[in-house]
């Protein structure tokens, strides 16, 4: 006898018994769920007879079909109607005029505009990696600024750090550098021209957290954080922002919180927090905003890009580093030692377009 008193062929039967039940709850919970299915019309007197004994599974399997609807509306996007987006705005360009301090954060929604997908839209990187589909890597060579950008007075710039030299030496390069890295593989495959020290990329990639103190500043940003009134969010699900609660002031009490504006197509984990949310594109509300601001929107020209300025050639040997096409100030130039081979079209797996973020799965044991 074992402990508990029942014998070994007591507790097999036990839990033979056990896995019968389980079943005829499965097979009962899915015949309800096929009964709910039907119109109430075309439900015959036994089925209505089921559900009415099957109380209990009927409530769960409404609430089970109300959180997919919720969770398929967050996932679409909405426009507001253009009168209704102006009205919007007008009170967005009166936030902005009396803000004593605002901070603005920008997600990859702010550039849709050229091209560059974003991460959780329709299209988005992530969304179509969950669904299975093939991503293949966006050509950035072509890509200029959007007016969202230049509103904002925001330059496109991905800078390579070295951290062994004191203090940390930036390389701003005109080329994706992201295609030998990964979730939480960050070197690239090039040295520091002063120490020999490989370089890494400073992106945050699906997953992981910065910790670079420079030139991701986090110092700065949750200091700008602390001492704003007013905080516009442009283009970003916030489904990664949301979990640094410094720049969201959560220390503070509410009524002594940023107030909070956010635009952008699809829901977001802060609508409930916003002061207003504005459904439209970034280009659409920015053009209406500096309209209603009375500013210019600065024209692009990729002649006076300081990034061309600022860039840091590859050195002898190192041309082959990359197979990305590098940015042009236009299109009759050619970068030095760039081979300007085209993009495979391809699906990728690496740098900030997809590696990484798929999860991993459970697999079930066999039995």
């Amino acid at each position: 006898m074992a402990a508990g008193g029942l014998s070994r062929s007591e507790r097999k039967a036990a839990e033979r018994v056990r896995r019968l039940r389980e079943e005829q709850q499965r097979e009962r919970l899915r015949q309800v769920s096929r009964i709910l299915r039907k119109a109430a019309a075309e439900r015959s007197a036994e089925e209505g007879r089921l559900l009415a004994e099957s109380a209990d599974l009927v409530t769960e399997l409404q609430g089970r079909s109300r959180r997919r609807e919720g969770l398929k509306r967050r996932q679409e996007e909405v426009c507001d109607d253009p009168e209704e987006l102006r009205g919007k705005v007008r009170e967005l360009a009166s936030a902005v005029r009396n803000a004593k301090y605002l901070v603005v954060y920008t997600g990859a929604g702010i550039s849709t505009a050229a091209s560059i997908p974003d991460y959780r839209g329709p299209n988005g990187v992530w969304t179509l990696l969950q669904k299975g589909r093939s991503v293949s890597a966006a050509d950035l060579s072509e890509a200029e600024p959007t007016l969202t950008h230049m509103s904002i007075t925001r330059l496109h710039e991905q800078k390579l750090v070295c951290t062994s030299c004191v203090p940390n030496r930036e390389y701003v390069r005109v080329f994706d550098v992201t295609e030998r890295t990964a979730l939480h593989r960050h070197q690239t495959g090039r040295t520091c021209h002063k120490c020999g020290t490989q370089l890494r990329d400073t992106i945050v990639h699906f997953g992981e957290r910065g910790t670079l103190g420079q030139p991701l500043n986090w110092e700065a940003a949750t200091e700008a954080a602390s001492r704003a009134d007013t905080i516009l969010c442009l283009g970003s699900s916030l489904k990664v922002l949301k979990k640094y609660p410094r720049l969201w002031c959560m220390t503070k009490p509410p009524s002594r919180r940023p107030k909070l504006y956010i635009v952008n197509l699809q829901w977001t984990p802060k609508d409930d927090w916003a002061a207003l949310k504005l459904h439209g594109k970034c280009d659409d509300v920015m053009r209406l905003l500096m309209a209603e601001l009375g500013l210019e929107i600065p024209a692009y020209s990729r002649w006076q890009d300081p990034i061309f300025s600022l860039a840091t050639p590859l050195r002898a040997g190192e041309e082959g580093s990359h197979s990305r096409k590098s940015l042009c100030r236009s299109r009759e130039e050619a970068p030095p030692g760039d081979r300007g081979a085209p993009l495979s079209s391809a699906p990728i797996l690496g740098g900030w377009f997809g590696r990484g973020c798929t999860k991993r799965t459970k697999r079930k044991k066999v039995t």
